[in-house]
């Protein structure tokens, strides 16, 4: 889509390999493209529907506040209870890199999720900027340092699960925008890892 702010792209692609560049039949992702890169976040909380039917909802706050008692504004303990993993691939038409269950979190493979930062951060997307923030702040973040190649029968089976979730997560199935690079001065200063 022409209209969603592209974020960073990992430097994986090379043109002169068919993987690449051969186009892929999508059945169950929207507007997703091989070659481009995109960034997957899979949010837990203990305040959440984790384990449930429930578990996964758009929007994904529905399933992460969905508990009460659990989440405590004074003393704040947000950062405590709700997290956030985050990995970024670039997809290739390469079943070589076919991963069946995307949906339930990051992978842990090989050199999938071995190199993690961990810090403070809040939720992301185009409505949030160096002006103005997510109201869901503090909450942990584990990023996956590296750039991966995930095949895009991956990413569309991952659609397919959620298309098979109780709840309607349709808004889901295409990428979203990344958000402005958040300003030195506004970023955490406790990553870890």
């Amino acid at each position: 889509d022409e209209d969603v702010r592209e974020g960073f792209q990992c430097h994986l692609y090379n043109e002169s390999e068919s993987r690449f560049t051969a186009e892929y039949d999508w059945k169950h992702c929207v507007g997703m493209r091989v070659g481009k890169t995109y960034e997957v976040h899979w949010p837990h909380s203990a305040a959440g529907a984790c384990g449930t039917p429930n578990q996964y909802q758009t929007p994904f706050y529905d399933g992460v506040f969905c508990t009460d008692g659990v989440i405590s504004l004074d003393p704040l303990n947000t950062y405590q209870k709700i997290g956030v993993q985050s990995q970024v691939y670039t997809i290739v038409n390469d079943e070589t890199y076919y991963y069946p269950d995307l949906i339930r979190g990051m992978i842990v493979d090989g050199d999938y999720g071995t190199d993690v930062a961990m810090y403070t951060g809040s939720t992301t997307g185009t409505t949030r900027d160096n002006e103005v923030c997510s109201r869901f702040t503090p909450i942990t973040w584990q990023v996956d340092r590296k750039c991966h190649l995930i095949s895009a029968s991956s990413f569309d089976k991952m659609c397919a699960d959620m298309k098979a979730q109780r709840d309607d997560m349709s808004s889901d199935l295409y990428a979203h925008g990344s958000r402005e690079l958040v300003a030195d001065e506004l970023a955490a200063n406790n990553h870890q890892g």
